[in-house]
């Protein structure tokens, strides 16, 4: 028995596979605002160590390099202030299946000077975040500091 063709059949194909592909946009795209906003709130609060659970292994070799610089002096002017760190995602972009950057407003942050520095507040920057999908989940591979 022959099936016959028709363009409904197509249709609903095509309309199929079209909301298959978006619903894993949105999936990867909440799962990189998830990993983002647990991220950023572990790192500009000086928390690495919570921090390299987001990360891939390279950031977080420089998450430890950052811990082994922070001195108590750091830690004091921390708990002192009276700035909150905030941010807001500016903006996300999927560049391939396994990588993406996302765009960070950050307010009232202390960024590590020198050693033997204590720590400047900045109170407005913007970061980006680099994110790459390792075996099927999505880590932070590098902070970009630099105002953009």
């Amino acid at each position: 028995m022959k099936i016959p063709f028709s363009p409904f059949i197509l249709l609903f194909i095509c309309i199929f596979s079209s909301c298959s592909s978006e619903n894993k946009e949105n999936k990867d795209e909440m799962e990189i605002l998830s990993v983002t906003d647990s991220f950023a709130t572990k790192y500009y609060t000086w928390r690495f160590k919570d921090a390299a659970r987001f990360s891939d292994e390279e950031c977080t070799k420089f998450l430890r390099f950052l811990s082994s610089n922070v001195n108590q002096k750091d830690i004091d002017v921390l708990t002192k202030s009276a700035e909150t760190p905030g941010f807001s995602v500016d903006n996300i972009n999927i560049k391939e299946t396994d990588l993406a950057d996302v765009t960070l407003k950050l307010t009232n942050i202390y960024q590590m000077d020198s050693i033997g520095k204590e720590p400047e507040l900045t109170t407005k920057t913007t970061h980006k975040l680099i994110l790459k999908k390792n075996n099927g989940k999505w880590q932070v591979s590098k902070v970009i500091s630099k105002n953009l």
